[in-house]
Order: structure tokens, then C-alpha cells, then sequence
């Protein structure tokens, strides 16, 4: 099976140096995904072609409507509809399913567990995170095309990729990594995440639920998310610049001099030596 196109090249008109010129630059598509749970129509994704099925999974675990892959019955995805049937058919559900699953995250479906304290024994070299943020760059192929999508990628504790995804959405990336990870039943509290969206409190809830101990942005990390990942006993780490990067600001791009992460929770997983 060919994999889905996930961008497309328009014509534009370019202007660069004080001239107009004709140019194709690649866009992202942008696809429509109608999640049904039980018959019932839950939610409209805004995502990116690909990797459906980890996505609904992901976001199904995420909302907190099941606990494992084992909570779900079946999963058809046809066209533009995914037809969910849990195991408990009796499961609690919103009032108004009429949501919009928009790029920036969109709203919260429903959830009705509180998060638990992750146990994990993982510790990481402060290299280990560079190394992370950089590759997860360097293997977001997308992004370098279009520069118009969030990624987020899975590593071990040596820092070697177990996936990279990319979406127009920073919280689909999330639901397609963790969907990934149910799927192919990978221990997250064994795993470290990367991203380049901002940590806001939705976002590190879906982490702590999934159990990562360490979660690290390239951005910032919100109030809210700082105190949701101290509830959990997340590592929560957010601006996180390599010596080198390039880090795009307004109308100018400012190259790293020298590397810098802000820790904000959880400090003592990450060794210096």
C-alpha cells in the first residue's frame, strides 16, 4: 500500500530581495477524521493523512474513555469516518458530542480518571536530551519540507528514535505517538518524549496518563502544565536549545550559542555526568 500524500505543491507568488517571482511551495493537507464511538458521533479531527488508527487510539486513551487497546471492541477506518465500538458498551458519554478536534488541540471530549503518580527508575544524561531534540528534527522530514507541521517523537534512554511523528496538530502528534505506543505495546515509562508544542496542562495530562517520565519542548511549559507534571511526578523539561539550532523569531532566526533546558519538575532524573 502507498502511503498517503500528506502535502501538495500550489502555486504562489513569491517575493524575495525586493522581487516578485513564480513559485510551488508544498503545503500540508489537511484532512477531516469523524470519530463514531457506539454508534454515537463523538468528535471531527483536523489532522494530517496518516497513522488514523493510532490517533483515535491515542485520543481515545488520552480522554480517559479506555485504558488499553483492550477496551475497544473493533476499529474501522473508512474514508473519512473511524467507527469505534468499545467493549463496554454502557461506557459514560459526553452530552454534546458535537467537537471540533482543531490543530491547536481543540476541546476536551471527556475524562472522568484522575491521573496517577507515574513509577519509573528512568534517568537521563542532560546529552540525552539534546540528542533527542536534534534528531527528532533532523528525522521530521515534513517539517523541513513545509515548515508547517509540530512533531514529537519517542527515544530511549541512548536516545535512538522508536518513532517521529509529525501533524498539524502538537496534540495529534501526542495521540498518534501514544496510540503507537498501546498498539505496539512499548513500556512509556521506559521512554522519554520530545516535541515541539507548547506543555500545556492537556497536553501533559495525555503524557502522565500514558506513563512518560520525562517529556521534553523546545517551547514553554504553562503554569498549569508545570503543575499537572508535579502532580504526576513527570520530568517536565521546556526550552530546550542546542548549540546550533536555529530558532525562528518573528522576522529573524537566531542561532544558539550555547545549550540551555529549563527544568521545571523533576529535576533529579536528569544527571550532569
Amino acid at each position: 500500500m502507498n502511503p498517503q500524500p500528506t502535502s501538495i505543491e500550489i502555486p504562489s507568488r513569491q517575493l524575495q530581495n525586493g522581487r516578485f517571482t513564480d513559485a510551488q511551495p508544498a503545503v500540508i493537507i489537511e484532512s477531516e477524521l469523524h470519530i463514531n464511538v457506539n454508534g454515537k458521533h463523538l468528535a471531527t479531527a483536523s489532522l494530517m493523512p496518516g497513522m488514523e488508527e493510532e490517533f483515535v487510539i491515542g485520543y481515545l486513551f488520552g480522554q480517559g474513555f479506555i485504558k488499553r487497546t483492550k477496551d475497544i471492541s473493533s476499529i474501522r477506518i473508512e474514508g473519512s469516518s473511524a467507527d469505534v465500538t468499545l467493549a463496554d458498551t454502557a461506557a459514560p458519554f459526553p452530552l454534546d458530542t458535537n467537537y471540533r478536534i482543531v490543530s491547536g488541540g481543540g476541546r476536551t471530549a471527556f475524562t472522568d480518571a484522575r491521573l496517577q503518580r507515574i513509577e519509573s527508575d528512568l534517568s537521563l544524561h542532560k546529552d540525552v536530551i539534546f540528542r533527542g531534540m536534534n534528531r527528532l528534527f533532523n528525522i521530521a522530514t515534513i517539517y523541513k519540507e513545509t515548515e508547517g507541521v509540530h512533531s514529537a517523537g519517542i527515544f530511549n534512554q541512548n536516545a535512538e528514535p522508536v518513532l517521529i511523528v509529525e501533524d498539524i496538530g502538537r496534540h495529534n502528534c501526542l495521540d498518534k505517538a501514544i496510540g503507537y505506543a498501546l498498539l505496539h505495546r512499548i513500556p512509556c515509562t521506559h521512554h522519554f518524549l520530545v516535541s515541539t508544542g507548547r506543555m500545556a496542562s492537556e497536553m501533559v495530562a495525555k503524557l502522565c496518563r500514558a506513563g512518560f517520565p520525562v517529556a521534553a519542548t523546545k517551547t514553554a511549559v504553562t503554569d498549569r502544565g508545570r503543575e499537572t507534571a508535579l502532580a504526576c511526578g513527570m520530568t517536565l523539561i521546556g526550552f530546550v536549545r542546542d548549540t546550533g539550532m536555529k530558532i525562528h523569531t518573528d522576522m529573524t532566526v537566531r542561532i544558539i550559542k550555547e545549550p540551555l533546558m529549563k527544568i521545571y519538575t523533576g529535576a533529579e532524573r536528569i544527571t550532569l555526568r
